[in-house]
């Protein structure tokens, strides 16, 4: 098992999405990104520490993570292990104690960013999931891979009532190999 440093280069909203955002993840080498959906908060939540703003020293996260590395003296790192259904299985991982924890792929790059904890991917989940990246790009692409059944079909919905019928017809033939048993008409 290989293991790939990423860091955070940033975060964007969705177009046309007023729920959803994007955190940008590269390889050290920036040769590779990975983009990690995330909701509206954690997007609110970067924007407050990307613009310093004089209440982040108070937030929970950096709060705990003050109490936590004043008192513990164990490493910590998030890693990126999985694909399940369209969101990235995660890990708050302690190497000193072999211990992990399950987090949220968004909010373990939120935990990261606060207290500076190395993330880490599965180097084969990076080539399969990863594009290739460059710092001059203004659009982000995302493997349709690790959008979600909901948000799938908001974007089916859109290209019907848009009319545009052969990306209606893409998204429902993901719909369906997912098993979209629920899927709209």
């Amino acid at each position: 098992m290989g293991l790939v440093r990423l860091y955070f280069k940033g975060v964007s909203e969705i177009v046309a999405s007023d729920d959803v955002g994007l955190l940008t993840l590269c390889d050290e080498a920036q040769t590779r990104q990975l983009s990690v959906i995330c909701d509206a908060n954690t997007v609110y939540q970067f924007g407050l520490r990307m613009k310093q703003a004089e209440v982040v020293p108070k937030l929970a996260p950096e709060v705990l993570w003050q109490v936590i590395s004043r008192n513990l003296d164990t490493r910590f790192q998030i890693i990126i292990n999985d694909l399940d259904d369209g969101q990235y299985k995660t890990l708050l991982y302690m190497p000193d104690i072999l211990q992990a924890i399950p987090v949220r792929a968004s909010d373990g790059v939120l935990i990261a960013y606060v207290s500076n904890i190395p993330i880490y991917i599965e180097e084969q989940l990076l080539l399969r999931q990863g594009i290739p990246y460059s710092d001059s790009d203004t659009g982000i692409s995302v493997p349709v891979n690790v959008i979600s059944n909901d948000m799938l079909q908001k974007a089916l919905d859109r290209a019907v009532a848009e009319e545009d019928y052969e990306k209606a017809s893409q998204i429902r033939d993901e719909l369906l190999r997912r098993g979209g048993k629920d899927l709209k008409p």
